[in-house]
């Protein structure tokens, strides 16, 4: 059995129970799609809130395997998150799956230089956006 190696990125605003609901359903597809023939690995930045708290709280609830990148502000302040994203794409997986925030909570900096990132690795890259506050 392998494994897939799932990047999960996002806005820090992206914290409901519905963006929780939302992951867990894409995850859960995902694992069915394969038919657990591969055992799923989550890798997220150790952000302590928005997607990358509820990947972990997924990883926890569901037993599934899980890969922290943090960003390590103390010895690089300028580009701290930029190295953060580079380590998960420089350690392999197969699938990134990007939920930015809705353009009224701000920008997703970090999430999209993800994505740009998982996307110049080659790296399949599904963008899951929320909806404005509008």
């Amino acid at each position: 059995m392998s494994d897939l190696r799932i990047i999960v990125t996002g806005g820090r605003k992206r914290d409901s129970q519905d963006d929780y609901t939302r992951m867990v359903n894409i995850l859960v597809d995902i694992d069915e799609y394969w038919c657990r023939a591969v055992d799923l690995v989550i890798i997220q930045g150790g952000c302590p809130d928005g997607i990358d708290a509820l990947a972990r709280r997924f990883a926890k609830e569901y037993g599934v395997p899980l890969e922290t990148y943090p960003a390590d502000f103390k010895r690089h302040p300028e580009d701290a998150v930029e190295m953060s994203n580079q380590a998960m794409v420089d350690h392999g997986a197969g699938l990134c799956l990007a939920f930015p925030n809705a353009p009224a909570d701000g920008p997703s900096l970090g999430t999209w230089d993800m994505v740009r990132r998982a996307v110049a690795a080659g790296i399949e890259t599904r963008i899951y956006p929320e909806a404005s506050h509008e």
